[in-house]
Order: structure tokens, then C-alpha cells, then sequence
């Protein structure tokens, strides 16, 4: 999809008379929900409804459903779009006709929007669903997503949104849609020196991170440590047998020979040739060692485990994008992912000042509960808990 000059800038406004404009005019296209929510504003948008009009399902469920812009991701003619709610558009091409296809390709943006300094979370496949593109701008969800991020993208814009998720529209999250381009554009001058790695598979690994599952976090955070070691193994050991005349005959395909050079031994040499520092070097033997714990031994996994791989790939990124001279360029998107991490399951605080509290909702009172009273309820005898004896 790509704007179409004769409708002109988003922005205008237009007034129709009721038609069979919904069969005529509009394209099919595939939508991709994600967290977290925000909100994608041009220079001239605002959103500002009261509590009262939020509740009362008054708020302006038509400009959550127009694009924002759109972003070239390399499918030309066609491009990505955003809409104001955040959700992320494809055209529904032959290409991204599958949900795989479209998983893929909405994971590997949001990739690059990540190392380009924009937090995201991967977008589920239950969480990408058929839809329809207006001519004018407007995009329609239908059916397909039923994960939780479709489903309550496709509330808001609806205004069929449960009671304790419409309070999400009251002051979210916002991002202007330039900053979100140019950190498209910062994301991908990154990955041009990392031709090696995945932004999907990066993605998942830190989307799995901040949800505390830690097993699946570090098996693809470390598959994104092997892409990554591979890279260096590539550029800085294997490339002078490439570019120039090979020293001993055979000695290219031996050092390209993953059976000999594991991403132990590699990790090693890259140590001794001091393209990997000792803070590194700990950080990947530490995750190495947990990794296959886990991997072949079946040994439980902590947040610091797959933290060493966190810490160790954000690290090697940062040495390989600044040509190993600092391996700290990536700390503050380090830091936005730790900030987006799952709290506790218990939380540590229970009691909260009243300032502290803006709005809050009562929620209808179980047996047990102070406000239930002396009203009558079933019991039953085999569910009572009794004292251990």
C-alpha cells in the first residue's frame, strides 16, 4: 500500500453520502497488533477525551481507525502502514497472504524499530487479522485475530470495549509518527552492519524476556548471540582468506567449518583477538553455560541466566554497529526493555495514598469479601477448607 495522490493528505476532510462506497472503494489488507499500546500521531493530531466520554463509549472511534502514515519496509510498490491506534498494515498480496508471511514481516519491522531505539514487543500470529483499507485513509478490522491485542484493537475501534479496557484510552502512551519513521531509518543503518541477524528472532528473544519465559527468552537470544559471533567470525577472521590470495590451500573452508569452530571456540578466539572484551566474555560463557544446561539437561532457568544473554548480545550489537569501539551504544534500549519488564506476581505494595489514585471502578464483592454483607450464598462442604492437622 502506498498513499494514492489523487485522495490527497490524510488530513482532509471529506463528506459522503451514504453509497456502496464499502464495496468499491477499498483494498484488503493484513493488520498486526502488538504491545505495547500507543497511540501514532501526525504533527497536527491530538486526543484528549474526558473520563466521562471514555465511559460513555463517546470518544472518537473514527480517527482510531485512520493511518497515520506509512513507512517503506522494502516491499515496493507497496508500504507499511500505521494507523493512529498503532496498528500495522499490509497490503494483502500474494506475499503476505499467509500468516506466517505476515508474522514474519511485521516482526522483523518492529525489530528494526527496536534497535532504532523504539520499544516493541513481538506481534503474536494470533494477534493478526484480515482487514479493509478505505481509499481515504480509514482501515476496518475484521476477522482472524483472536489473541488479546487484535481483539482489543478491534474493541476500541468499535466501541464494543469492555469496561476495564476502555480506561486504556485515557492519556496513553504517544508517539509522533516522524519519530517513529526515523527510528525506522536509525534501525536499519544498524542492521546494514549485522546482515547476519534476524530482527524477528532479536525481537522475540527480548519479547520473551520482559514476559518472564525465561526458556524460550534465552533460546532466542542466544540463537541471536550465534548470528551475531558468526558475523564477527565472518568479517574479521574468515575475510582475509576471501579478499585475498588464501595462505594455505583449504584453510578458507576449514575456518567456515561450524563443526570445528563452535561458538564456544569462536567466542574464544575472538577473546584472544580482543574483537569480544572480558565484560563480554563473561557475560556469553555464563549464558553459554545455562543454555545448555537447559538445553540438554533440562535445568531450570532464572532471570539471571537469560539476563547474561541480554546483557551479552546487547553488548556484542553495540561493539559490532560502533566498530568496536563502544560497547555501551545500545544502553538505553537496553533500559527501555528492562523498564517494559513483567512485575511480580505479588505485588510488593498493596495500600496506596490516596493521591496516588486518579480513578478506580468497583468491582462486585465475592463471599468473604467486607463488602458482601449477610447475604445468603452456596456452600459446599467438600470445598470448605479446613486446618491442617
Amino acid at each position: 500500500m502506498s498513499p494514492n495522490p489523487k485522495t490527497g493528505d490524510l488530513a482532509r476532510t471529506k463528506m459522503e453520502t451514504p453509497s456502496n462506497k464499502e464495496q468499491s472503494h477499498h483494498v484488503p489488507v493484513i493488520i498486526g497488533n502488538y504491545a505495547p499500546f500507543r497511540l501514532v500521531l501526525r504533527e497536527t493530531d491530538s486526543w484528549m477525551p474526558t473520563l466521562e466520554q471514555i465511559n460513555s463509549r463517546e470518544y472518537d472511534y473514527v480517527k482510531l481507525c485512520r493511518l497515520s502514515g506509512f513507512i517503506d519496509i522494502g516491499i515496493a510498490p507497496f508500504s507499511l502502514g500505521i494507523s493512529f491506534d498503532g496498528s500495522l498494515v499490509l497490503p494483502a498480496s500474494p506475499n503476505f497472504k499467509t500468516r506466517e508471511s505476515a508474522f514474519n514481516k511485521f516482526n522483523e519491522t518492529l525489530g528494526i524499530l527496536l534497535l532504532g531505539g523504539i520499544y516493541s514487543e513481538a506481534v503474536q500470529p494470533t494477534d493478526i487479522s484480515f482487514g479493509t483499507l478505505f481509499f481515504d485513509g480509514y482501515v476496518k478490522q475484521h476477522n482472524g485475530g483472536t489473541g488479546h491485542e487484535a481483539s482489543f484493537h478491534k474493541a476500541i475501534q468499535t466501541k464494543y470495549v469492555s469496561t476495564i479496557d476502555v480506561i486504556s484510552l485515557l492519556n496513553p502512551k504517544t508517539i509522533n509518527f516522524t519519530e517513529l519513521k526515523d527510528a525506522y531509518k536509525k534501525g536499519k543503518e544498524y542492521f546494514s552492519k549485522l546482515d547476519k541477524l534476524s530482527p524477528s528472532l532479536l525481537l522475540n528473544g527480548t519479547s520473551n524476556y520482559v514476559k518472564h519465559q525465561w526458556g524460550e527468552g534465552l533460546i532466542f537470544l542466544w540463537t541471536s548471540i550465534e548470528q551475531v559471533v558468526n558475523i564477527i567470525w565472518t568479517n574479521e577472521i574468515i575475510k582475509n582468506d576471501i579478499d585475498g590470495e588464501e595462505i594455505v590451500d583449504g584453510r578458507s573452508k576449514f575456518l567456515k567449518d561450524f563443526r570445528t569452530w563452535t561458538t564456544s571456540a569462536k567466542i574464544e578466539l575472538l577473546y584472544q583477538k580482543e574483537f569480544i572484551r572480558t565484560e563480554q566474555y563473561k557475560l556469553l560463557n555464563k549464558a553459554r553455560k545455562s543454555r545448555n544446561d537447559f538445553v540438554h539437561n533440562g535445568k531450570e532457568l532464572t532471570q539471571e541466566n537469560v539476563q547474561c544473554a541480554l546483557n551479552g548480545l546487547f553488548s556484542l550489537l553495540s561493539l559490532v554497529i560502533s566498530s568496536y569501539q563502544n560497547s555501551d551504544l545500545l544502553n538505553d534500549t537496553l533500559e527501555t526493555i528492562y523498564r517494559n519488564q513483567r512485575g511480580d506476581l505479588i505485588p510488593k505494595k498493596t495500600t496506596f495514598d490516596k493521591e496516588e489514585v486518579t480513578h478506580w471502578l468497583s468491582l462486585p464483592p465475592l463471599p468473604g469479601d467486607n463488602g458482601w454483607g449477610n447475604k445468603e450464598y452456596e456452600i459446599i462442604d467438600d470445598l470448605v477448607l479446613k486446618p491442617l492437622k
